[in-house]
């Protein structure tokens, strides 16, 4: 892979070669960014919803990045960003953790054809709600959520169609790492080929679809571990459909299915999607009410031959409850996604054009026991209401922050019945800069 990485730059160069010179409609445009974003948390019984287990945690975490977009020629861009995240627990030392490359890639951003472009290397990918795909490396926490990717694109009118390709190994191979600690990316190795096609010729009407093949081997727990999966190859076909209906609703819905084999020979179907309704009203306030379904089939204990849970690909993430991944732990795996299903509503005004606020309830239930550490599981299929309440503010272009609380009241799918919480503070200082056309220049001269 590093020396597809060396490849890749050398074509660049060569490529920039045969670029054209910068004219008037092609400037080249040198950006650069920081980012500081602390976040003080407090969490307790989210793991078992037991309170006489001593599980409560208080943590500052410290994210800094920083990161550098050059023009190597008019048409073709360079960007690379460094990130570090150190976890406090109250009470303990401050540790400098690793850096890490959390993005480095190419961006051909027009190739021989009209409308094709180009994206090789380390980069973020998010594509609809994330859904699907969001989450490169699940297993780092909040740090970052990077793919090692190459991403070929057409585009056409307001149609896209993209052939994406990833590798995700357990730990980071690839790129190098500053005071590297050997953090665990995602329990296996993930190799995927995807074909996302994305289309807004519609008045009024947004459609994607997709197709991904999984690669998911070489779990790195033992195979005694309850969690272990064997390797497993995966296809997942889905659409997702946003639609205006009239002044202030909108609807959206998005469903997929999979089917694929995990060794030795055992059947692997699922399925996933969710709808839901949004209404907006006209005030100075900007109210809205949404309110949907969200489920994600679950695995029969009962069928051993074949495994009907959803697999959630590259969407490990806390789209639907920062509490609540946890709470996923001792099942799957953080922020494991399975034998779910949510009827959502939900709240929100803006008081301010700087501040949001919005109210969340979540009735979460499972299509099937779990059988795992009977001192946490029950025998029911009630997993709780989850219950959410989330301030967004902005105080200036560089200041922003929030506040969350969230609690979590158990179900019967939980032998304990204590509730859980989860509060979080996050205020982010942010930088970005585009020096002068001359002052670029100077910075891309070598003599």
């Amino acid at each position: 892979m590093r020396n597809c990485f060396v490849v890749i730059f050398i074509l660049a160069g060569c490529s920039c070669a045969a670029q054209e010179p910068v004219g008037q409609n092609h400037s080249p445009s040198f950006e650069f960014g920081f980012e500081q974003r602390v976040r003080n948390e407090n969490w307790n019984n989210i793991l078992d919803y037991s309170s006489a287990q001593d599980d409560e945690r208080q943590q500052i975490r410290y994210r800094t990045r920083v990161w550098m977009k050059a023009p190597l020629a008019s048409t073709v861009d360079l960007f690379v960003g460094l990130n570090q995240e150190t976890n406090q627990k109250i009470g303990m030392a401050n540790r400098f953790d690793e850096v890490i490359f959390e993005n480095a890639y190419l961006d051909f951003k027009r190739l021989f054809v009209d409308g094709l472009s180009l994206r090789v290397g380390r980069q973020n990918l998010m594509r609809g709600e994330g859904f699907l795909l969001f989450e490169g490396t699940s297993g780092d926490g909040s740090r970052g959520i990077y793919f090692n990717a190459a991403r070929l694109a057409y585009s056409r009118k307001k149609s896209t169609i993209e052939l994406i390709g990833i590798l995700n190994p357990t730990y980071d191979r690839f790129l190098p790492r500053i005071h590297d600690q050997h953090k665990l990316l995602q329990e296996w190795n993930e190799q995927a080929l995807g074909v996302y096609y994305t289309d807004a010729n519609l008045k009024n009407t947004g459609i994607e679809a997709y197709y991904f093949l999984k690669k998911e081997v070489n779990d790195v727990r033992p195979a005694a571990n309850p969690q272990f999966q064997p390797d497993r190859r995966i296809s997942t076909l889905g659409a997702r459909v946003v639609r205006e209906i009239s002044p202030g609703w909108r609807a959206t819905g998005e469903f997929a299915g999979q089917w694929g084999v995990q060794h030795p020979s055992t059947s692997v179907r699922g399925w996933a999607g969710y709808g839901y309704l949004r209404r907006t009203f006209q005030h100075a306030w900007k109210p809205y009410l949404q309110a949907g379904y969200w489920g994600f089939s679950g695995d029969d204990p009962v069928t051993a031959d074949r495994v009907e849970g959803w697999d959630p690909l590259f969407s490990r993430w806390p789209k639907w409850s920062e509490l609540y991944l946890y709470s996923l732990v001792r099942e799957r795996g953080v922020a494991y996604w399975t034998n779910l299903g949510m009827w959502q509503g939900e709240a929100g005004f803006y008081p301010h054009r700087k501040l949001e606020c919005r109210l969340t309830y979540y009735r979460m239930g499972a299509f099937h026991p779990f059988r795992g550490d009977q001192s946490v599981f029950g025998d029911g299929t009630r997993r709780g209401d989850n219950i959410q309440a989330r301030l967004d503010f902005i105080l200036n272009p560089n200041w922003r922050g929030h506040v969350l609380y969230e609690e979590h009241l158990p179900g019967s799918f939980y032998r304990m019945q204590n509730k859980g919480y989860f509060l979080r503070f996050e205020l982010s200082f942010l930088i970005r800069a585009t020096p002068a056309a001359e002052s670029v220049k100077n910075i891309l001269r070598f003599d």
